[in-house]
């Protein structure tokens, strides 16, 4: 089980209601012994795009109630950074805004059974900088609770801003 909250910076400041009913989904679903949701991935790219297809399988677990992709673009072509704060570059540690937001976009239905659904997300390579996406399921959970869960995100072009480094020649910095 994966969740990614999109437009969360790393303290979750208004996001913990939703991670809480989401973990308590979770720990009532395994307490009622209640079969818990299947959601399986692919990760793909080319010379053009990038693709995540999903396998949503209720055939013993709750059927989704709704799926929706997410995706945001970096801000340029020197940093590979969806997150929303930064080290400021004059005192590493005061935050700085990065404002890369997550936007909700749609999926394709590529199949539909009694007890599967498969969705998918393609994204086309941007201009310049990355574009990052994913795709989230929400499934119902006990007392009216909600289970979110995630794919894992895809980036394109699945490049760095940096060479490789080896041993001794990999100083960081925080960024």
């Amino acid at each position: 089980m994966f969740r990614r909250i999109p437009n969360a910076e790393h303290q979750c400041i208004g996001h913990l209601i939703s991670i809480v009913l989401t973990i308590q989904s979770f720990y009532l679903s395994v307490y009622d012994n209640k079969p818990l949701p299947s959601l399986t991935w692919i990760k793909s790219s080319n010379n053009t795009h990038g693709y995540i297809r999903a396998t949503i399988d209720f055939s013993v677990g709750p059927k989704p109630i709704s799926a929706i992709g997410y995706r945001a673009r970096t801000l340029n072509e020197k940093r590979r950074d969806f997150r929303l704060f930064i080290a400021d570059p004059s005192n590493p540690v005061k935050p700085m805004p990065n404002p890369v937001f997550w936007f909700t976009t749609s999926l394709v239905t590529e199949a539909q059974t009694n007890t599967t659904i498969v969705c998918s997300l393609t994204i086309e390579y941007p201009q310049e900088g990355w574009e990052g996406f994913f795709i989230q399921v929400n499934f119902p959970g006990p007392n009216g609770s909600v289970l979110e869960l995630t794919t894992e995100t895809q980036i394109v072009p699945d490049t760095y801003p940096t060479d490789d480094c080896h041993n001794e020649s990999c100083a960081g910095t925080l960024v």
